[in-house]
């Protein structure tokens, strides 16, 4: 008989030994797990260290060991398994990442905002309707990355077509610009629908510090139809020159205003510096990619 202590060194290196088999085996298949993320053809650069392993469950091992190790990077057909330990996943904002053909990325996605929208700026369909209908977008994991995508689509999660049973606590708008988030917002979902969430009744949290105590024209998705403005947020109409708002994201189907006309669309356009600012002026920006994550506890 092993004496008390060893015995629970046995019990530890048992369960930690079982552990690694587990992410092993998520890995050797398709990964459908809402934990565990696997994106074919790409690496990140943000390498905490590159170590040789003999097995993927080496290589799984020593990120669960190392600090800050979020994801790995598996090359494929090489003589030894080349592991490179990183301290970002591809759904960070920031992240460095390149195309590569005989690499893979696996991760473990903790964050508890799942991402269920994306658009970027220039993508030609309706990001209104594609919200609705899916109308040019995909679900794969390389359309879900904040960095410019591989796809030329929106990212659109499947769930959105059951959005009332999904038990949705909260929702949250982000826009990036260079990768970098420059404006939010978070809204109550509980009991909410794919429309309904997004109204001033339902504001939580924002960057925007005058928005809740603001009179507005418009505050929804669907905004100014006609015009094709959506996802609008305004105060009201004075003839453009004055026009002003928080956020607005053009189709491009009518651009009447100086302040719709852009080179591509959709454009998403952002007060900056966060309080309302006249559209057009050096208080506006205009966002690369627009998202919006769902959280259910």
């Amino acid at each position: 008989m092993f004496p008390q202590n060893s015995r629970i060194y046995l019990t530890f290196i048992s369960f930690y030994f079982l552990f690694a088999i587990f992410i092993v085996n998520s890995i050797g298949g398709d990964v459908n797990s809402e934990k565990f993320k696997k994106l074919e053809g790409h690496r990140i650069i943000d390498i905490i260290k590159t170590i040789n392993c003999s097995t993927k469950l080496q290589c799984c091992s020593r990120c669960i060991e190392v600090v800050g190790c979020v994801s790995v990077n598996f090359r494929k057909n090489s003589p030894n398994l080349n592991c490179d330990l990183n301290w970002k996943t591809p759904l960070d904002a920031n992240v460095s990442i390149e195309k590569f053909d005989s690499s893979f990325v696996f991760f473990i996605d903790n964050d508890p905002w799942k991402l269920v929208f994306r658009v970027t700026a220039g993508g030609t369909t309706d990001p209104y309707y594609a919200w609705l209908n899916g109308i040019g977008t995909d679900n794969s994991d390389d359309c879900m990355m904040l960095y410019p995508p591989s796809c030329t689509t929106y990212y659109r999660h499947n769930l959105l077509d059951d959005w009332q049973n999904w038990s949705i606590k909260q929702v949250k708008l982000a826009l990036y610009e260079y990768h970098t988030l420059v404006a939010y917002i978070i809204f109550n979902g509980e009991g909410s629908d794919m429309q309904s969430w997004f109204s001033k009744g339902r504001l939580k949290q924002t960057s925007w510090t005058d928005l809740a105590s603001s009179t507005l024209e418009f505050f929804s998705l669907k905004g100014d139809d006609y015009w094709g403005r959506h996802f609008f947020i305004h105060g009201s109409y004075t003839l453009c020159a004055k026009d002003y708002g928080w956020i607005l994201v053009n189709s491009g189907i009518r651009p009447y205003c100086p302040f719709d006309q852009h080179g591509s669309y959709p454009s998403i356009i952002y007060a900056r510096n966060g309080v309302k600012s006249i559209y057009g002026s050096q208080g506006y920006g205009e966002a690369d990619v627009l998202a919006i994550y769902i959280k259910q506890t």
